[in-house]
């Protein structure tokens, strides 16, 4: 019997466990290790190294705060993200205490996240305890958007489409409406539009938050988000999504609260 640890150097990244072990132990191969194996995952969490990038604050209190996240900055290091460049880089410099006072070495107090793209408000707890609060209520948070549409979507509407992993593209989110698939409800208004660039400033309520929602949502009906190219929308120098506006019960006060991320000037171009 062999009672191993195996490191998975980056180069193996994704390469099937079974066959990973044969090549480190030959003498056994891999049909073996297929029937006969045992495999125990243990996750290494690296310490967050502080990157010196000034974030922009929007509101701040004793236990949270609230930030405006720029567009291509990815929130917390990942998968697909192995940058000690990201917003939880910039918040352990700024806010030391955030890294010392949460267990979580990858997400210290992020309560919700933004797609690298987006731009807008983003929500931090500094406790572990206005952490639970928040996201014990964040059912009951109110998120509001602007984005950039192509094309001149109705007035008003709701898309109602569960989310589910992209099956040709893991790397991509679709509409499904398989068992596994997680609701989502899109709700917009059309502010704007521009019929010579043929092009839409909507605003978007979403009572759930899937991955790439308002995105998934809107390509598929026919009115991708400008530069969004990864869901069919036209290039542009950034995708036009920003998380304008957040309505949420004070972890501290149970007061209901609304801060506003201004929507940036690249907007006003519809």
């Amino acid at each position: 019997m062999i009672d191993a640890k195996i490191t998975v150097a980056e180069k193996n990244a994704g390469k099937r466990i079974e066959i990973l072990a044969a090549e480190t132990f030959p003498e056994i191969s891999r049909t073996r290790w297929q029937r006969h194996g045992e495999f125990f995952l243990k996750k290494v969490e690296k310490k967050l190294a502080p990157w010196n990038f000034e974030l922009k604050i929007l509101a701040e209190e004793k236990n949270w705060i609230a930030i405006e996240k720029p567009i291509g900055i990815s929130v917390h290091p990942s998968a697909s993200e192995n940058s000690d460049e990201t917003i939880v880089n910039a918040l352990v410099a700024q806010f030391p205490e955030i890294g010392k006072n949460f267990d979580d070495a990858e997400r210290p107090g992020i309560v919700h996240r933004l797609d690298k793209p987006t731009s807008g408000i983003l929500l931090v707890a500094k406790t572990p305890e206005a952490h639970a609060a928040l996201q014990k209520n964040w059912k009951k948070v109110e998120k509001t958007y602007v984005a950039i549409v192509c094309g001149q979507p109705p007035k008003s509407g709701k898309i109602e489409a569960g989310i589910s992993r992209d099956k040709k593209d893991r790397q991509k989110m679709a509409v499904s409406s398989s068992s596994r698939a997680k609701s989502a409800e899109s709700f917009f208004e059309r502010l704007k539009t521009d019929t010579t660039e043929n092009l839409s400033l909507i605003e978007v309520k979403i009572p759930t938050g899937r991955t790439h929602q308002i995105r998934v949502h809107f390509s598929a009906i026919g009115f991708p988000i400008l530069g969004d190219e990864k869901y069919g929308g036209k290039k542009a120098d950034r995708v036009f999504l920003h998380a304008w506006k957040l309505k949420f019960p004070d972890p501290d006060s149970a007061k209901t609260l609304e801060i506003e991320s201004p929507i940036p000037t690249e907007f006003e171009i519809v």
